[in-house]
């Protein structure tokens, strides 16, 4: 009995030493599978320069209002008419049409009076009594829609600013054409201020209006650049303002993707799926740079004066390190007398107009630097000017502006150079 009971025990003992051996080499397998997997991923990897505007922009004079002091009979004039206009609304009706010039008139003598705020408001009262009236697209609403948007302007009201904008843009075309100086000027002045709004706001759960904005964008370019379009006179504008957007959508969306392949398969399958917006914009931000290098060759076959285009188009590619036959393009500009290129710029650069964004940073959240740009454009020995700055916004300025790309200085022999800079930056976000 003996013998038996140990030969029964060896072979239990020797089926778990198996079957412990097997599972360790198991998950060594399953372990290497992992980590082989995870190698195409980490070499794909690719760091991004950060485009001027996002984190940090260079400091320009602002706004400065008029201060003069009022004279209070002009504000008692002022309000005693508005008291009148009132009067006739009751006694003629809230949307008889000859208040709505009524309205309109008070609001400009608001904006001179610097009562934006009732601005603002008669503003509304005005335009809305001509819409029901005169219809959407009168000449008449479209002034009035253009000195309510400037007043918003004054007041730093970026999302009404938003909303204003838009509306205008849709009913002077929407982006179909532009047979008037007007309805180009509407398009580019909308699409200023979406760029500089996105630059500063955070897309987590803005994914499906960028999407629709890039989207939009896009189709209004391929039409204005298409052969034989009536509006190739606009398209190197057009292009420059989806060319900002790819600037963007390259810095925003690489990370969130790179974080979203880096989870486990087990956290992905408990958090939900991405959406056909999140594939959406990881195909335009693969493909980005191709995308903007193919646009920007096809814009320049087309319009008249290309040598502009050819610029946005070197510093797209030294953007990303590809500085191939930039020295040719950069000398070429610098003996035809640009002196724009004299000196190293933040990039993007001169795609847009100046920021309408009130940026959300504190006022007093700027920093004086003094760094070196070399001949790679690159931020070198960044030292702050002044010692009575706010102490977070150096930190933040420094570390912002190691991740900007310069276009370089070019000097006199048309080579690029390294060059010391002094400038004053403010926090955007």
């Amino acid at each position: 009995m003996r013998p038996s009971k140990f030969c029964f025990a060896r072979s239990h003992a020797g089926f778990f030493l198996r079957y412990i051996d097997a599972m360790h080499k198991t998950l060594s397998n399953a372990l290497l599978l992992c980590l082989l997997a995870a190698l195409p991923q980490v070499s794909k990897a690719v760091l991004v320069p950060q485009p001027i505007g996002v984190r940090i922009a260079p400091l320009t004079q602002g706004v400065i209002f008029d201060d003069a002091v009022i004279d209070s009979s002009a504000l008692l004039a002022h309000e005693q008419t508005l008291q009148r206009v009132i009067e006739r609304q009751r006694t003629l009706g809230a949307y008889h049409p000859e208040l709505a010039k009524s309205w309109l008139d008070l609001a400009h003598e608001a904006v001179r009076l610097g009562q934006s705020e009732s601005a603002a408001n008669l503003f509304t009262q005005g335009l809305h009594n001509l819409r029901l009236n005169a219809g959407l697209t009168t000449d008449s609403q479209i002034s009035a829609l253009s000195d309510w948007i400037a007043v918003l302007r004054r007041l730093g009201d970026t999302d009404g600013l938003s909303r204003q904008l838009e509306y205008r843009y849709r009913i002077t075309g929407f982006g179909g054409s532009f047979a008037t100086d007007q309805s180009v000027e509407y398009a580019l002045e909308y699409f200023d201020h979406e760029l500089s709004l996105w630059a500063v706001k955070p897309w987590d759960s803005d994914q499906r209006e960028v999407l629709k904005f890039a989207e939009h964008l896009e189709d209004v370019v391929d039409r204005a650049c298409e052969a034989g379009s009536a509006d190739l006179d606009v398209c190197g504008a057009l292009v420059k303002r989806r060319l900002q957007m790819l600037y963007l959508i390259v810095y925003a969306v690489e990370p969130y993707i790179e974080e979203r392949q880096s989870l486990s398969i087990e956290t992905q399958r408990r958090i939900s799926q991405p959406s056909i917006t999140d594939d959406r914009l990881e195909m335009i931000e693969r493909g980005a740079f191709l995308a903007g290098v193919r646009m920007l060759e096809r814009a320049i076959k087309r319009v008249e004066d290309s040598d502009d285009l050819e610029l946005v188009l070197t510093d797209w590619r030294w953007f990303f390190g590809r500085t191939a036959g930039a020295d040719e393009v950069y000398a070429r500009l610098s003996d035809r007398g640009d002196d724009g290129i004299s000196k190293p710029v933040e990039l993007p650069h001169g795609l847009i107009n100046d920021s309408t964004v009130g940026y959300t940073s504190e006022p007093d959240e700027t920093a004086a630097v003094g760094f070196r740009v070399t001949k790679r454009g690159r931020v070198r020995d960044i030292k702050a000017t002044s010692a009575s700055q706010n102490s977070r916004a150096k930190r933040l300025v420094k570390a912002a502006l190691r991740d900007v790309r310069f276009r370089p200085a070019i000097g006199p022999d048309g080579s690029a150079v390294g060059f010391d800079v002094e400038k004053t930056y403010q926090l955007t976000r």
